[in-house]
């Protein structure tokens, strides 16, 4: 099954997003500090999102049919992005009942 272009893209377009793949297979490292941790959720979210841009504008380029991948890279992207939205809210709700604490 071939799946034309809507509109010509150049292919300069889809090469702002050079070699995704390594970011995206880097993952979390939980063996650092907290920081470290909250920075790379984070991380890990954006690398998600570019793999999902990269792999559409692949498809709508007309360099790949492949739709299974583009839904899977946006499922991955929100589910990445659903997790910093999550951890973020836990580190201020943590701060919030710091801040409440009587000394």
């Amino acid at each position: 099954m071939s799946i034309t272009p809507l509109t010509p893209i150049s292919s300069s377009i889809v090469n702002l997003f050079p070699d995704v793949s390594a970011d995206v297979k880097g993952g979390l490292d939980t063996s650092g500090s907290f920081a470290d941790v909250l920075t790379a959720s984070f991380e890990n979210a954006e690398a998600a999102d570019k793999a999902d841009k990269y792999t559409a504008l692949e498809l709508l380029s007309g360099q790949t049919d492949d739709m299974s991948g583009l839904l899977l890279d946006a499922q991955k992207a929100e589910i990445s992005l659903n997790l910093a939205i999550q951890i973020r809210n836990k580190v201020v709700d943590a701060y919030n009942d710091i801040i409440k604490m009587q000394v």
